[in-house]
């Protein structure tokens, strides 16, 4: 006999610990790069009462990725007002969408308690967390698949009407988040079910035609306004382009020009970096999900696909194929990866409960001890950044929480006799606690003290300053922007001196490079404010280590001319 599943008060609690971790990572401020510069253009269209164009803290037409995203943080901006936790909650909300529809579909291909551990190891993977702090298309893209897989599923086998009207809006919603990636990955996955199945019939049923034009006009607002921002105006200069269609591009070019990557900047490709990628991406589960991904691959090659009722190729079919795409891309980013994370969940949760079921009780030692390999390192990793670099000191909070955390963790490593739960549950509480000391502290550090433009932002909001007289002098900072609320426009030497001769103050964001130009330039300076600055997205040795850090630093100013 197997021992009991994990009961209903300890998943809870886990969830619970889990949904502790992202709310200190609402509190976050935004990254200098891509998470402000897309609360940016959501903000432009706050302002401007403007929700058609995509348009960016610079004034330039935004081509890259379509509009749903922002318009959530619109609509979250007009509720909540412009600030970090606004922009956070669309990705969170969705984020939790994306659970319960990894839980149904895991349910559906295997069992209840299959879906639920898959839920929690989607909920507990590392760049997940990553995803709902360095808040960008990810968490709304990967959670809009796998509801639209989740309703292409029950649609196929169940087939209830509504079924395939939620599984073309969830085709939608992930479309218009980040083109058609979004589309073709739920139907490569609904394939390789009904082809492993052998189900010619729901294969080729008509009604995934009416799943297409609802679809279609779902996805109908958008294309409407990339039809209407460029396609209307062909004079328009997008990234050296004119006469630009952005039906076109949305609808083929935008995922295309990802893979060839020469508009990217990147000339080669590196088809093993999502292998090493997962590595960190999937923590604390990416060893098992290595070990279940060939364990299930082998099972097939060996039975040459003969079908089993109780086995399913919906997750080993969509992570190879969509493995095969994103390795072979010219441009490869992390977070690619995060689009297979409910695949990843569902495929190893399935292997763990298979090993409970059928009691395998030495292979589930087996994973304990890999897991308690990953915990091991992890938690040197955590030790080393919260009490070496970046010490816990007025983060009381987060301390706090954390120790009882780690309290509970010990408990489970030491009490808790159950395989399978002390499996989940260290790994979890790991997770948990990972989270809530680097939401609660090291990304506090980094963010709020090593972020120029930010640390600007609030000298201009402290001091009252003038922000329609704030300028960009050969320098910008999406962060500034945001902080400030204030979509700041660029001057040149010349433009500085003609605001000056005709009385209107002036105010300089600038670097120490433009700071020596406005020098050169003759141009005098009244009051300066600065704040120290370094690009933490590519953080470095030298600057991890606190005896070394000075050494990377750089300084942005705010500067009054006279």
């Amino acid at each position: 006999m197997t021992q009991n599943p994990i009961n209903t008060q300890t998943w809870f609690w886990l969830f619970f610990s889990l949904l502790v971790a992202y709310i200190f990572g609402l509190f976050v401020p935004l990254m200098n790069e891509d998470a402000s510069h897309h609360a940016n253009i959501a903000l432009h269209m706050v302002q401007h009462h403007d929700y058609v164009n995509l348009v960016d803290d610079m004034g330039k037409d935004y081509l890259d990725k379509p509009h749903f995203h922002f318009w959530l943080s619109a609509l979250s901006f007009n509720i909540f007002g412009v600030n970090t936790i606004a922009y956070k909650i669309p990705s969170l909300l969705l984020t939790i969408l994306g659970l319960y529809a990894t839980y149904r579909l895991g349910r559906l291909l295997y069992n209840h308690h299959t879906g639920l551990l898959a839920a929690i190891m989607y909920a507990s993977a590392q760049a997940q967390f990553l995803a709902n702090n360095d808040v960008r298309m990810d968490a709304i893209l990967t959670a809009s698949i796998i509801f639209a897989t989740w309703q292409l599923v029950e649609a196929a086998l169940v087939s209830r009407w509504y079924n395939y009207v939620l599984g073309a809006l969830g085709l939608a919603m992930a479309f218009t988040t980040k083109g058609m990636i979004g589309f073709v990955m739920p139907c490569a996955a609904i394939f390789f079910l009904l082809l492993y199945q052998r189900n010619w019939k729901t294969m080729f049923n008509w009604r995934w035609i009416i799943v297409l034009l609802l679809w279609g006009l779902f996805i109908s607002p958008c294309v409407y306004c990339y039809y209407l921002q460029y396609d209307l105006h062909p004079e328009k200069v997008v990234r050296g382009m004119s006469h630009v269609s952005g039906v076109k591009f949305i609808m083929w070019q935008q995922n295309f020009e990802r893979l060839d990557g020469k508009h990217w900047g990147k000339g080669h490709k590196d088809y093993f970096f999502f292998f090493h990628t997962l590595l960190w991406a999937f923590l604390p589960w990416c060893l098992l999900t290595y070990i279940a991904f060939f364990d299930r691959l082998t099972f097939f090659v060996k039975n040459r696909f003969q079908y089993f009722q109780k086995a399913e190729f919906l997750t080993v079919g969509t992570i190879i194929i969509i493995f095969i795409i994103i390795s072979s891309s010219g441009y490869q980013l992390p977070h690619y990866l995060n689009i297979l994370f409910p695949f990843f969940a569902i495929i190893t949760a399935g292997q763990v409960m298979l090993k409970h079921e059928t009691n395998r009780q030495q292979t589930l030692k087996n994973y304990l001890w890999v897991q308690y390999f990953v915990i091991a390192i992890v938690a040197f990793l955590l030790v080393l950044l919260n009490f070496w670099c970046f010490p816990v000191h007025q983060y009381w909070a987060a301390g706090a929480v954390g120790v009882l955390m780690l309290g509970v963790l010990i408990y489970v490593l030491v009490v808790e006799k159950a395989l399978l739960t002390k499996l989940v549950a260290a790994s979890v509480m790991m997770a948990s606690l990972t989270n809530v000391l680097l939401n609660g502290n090291v990304y506090q550090q980094l963010l709020n003290q090593y972020q120029g433009g930010i640390g600007l932002a609030r000298v201009v909001n402290e001091k009252r300053i003038p922000k329609q007289h704030i300028y960009n002098f050969y320098h910008h900072s999406s962060g500034f922007n945001f902080y400030a609320q204030n979509l700041t426009p660029f001057v040149s030497e010349d433009d500085i001196k003609q605001l000056r001769a005709k009385g209107e103050p002036v105010w300089l964001l600038a670097n120490p490079d433009s700071k020596s130009a406005l020098a050169k330039a003759g141009i005098q300076t009244d009051t300066v404010y600065q704040h120290i600055d370094f690009g933490i997205t590519r953080l470095t040795k030298t600057f991890l280590n606190p005896n070394t850090r000075k050494e990377t630093l750089s300084e942005d100013y705010l500067i009054k001319v006279k």
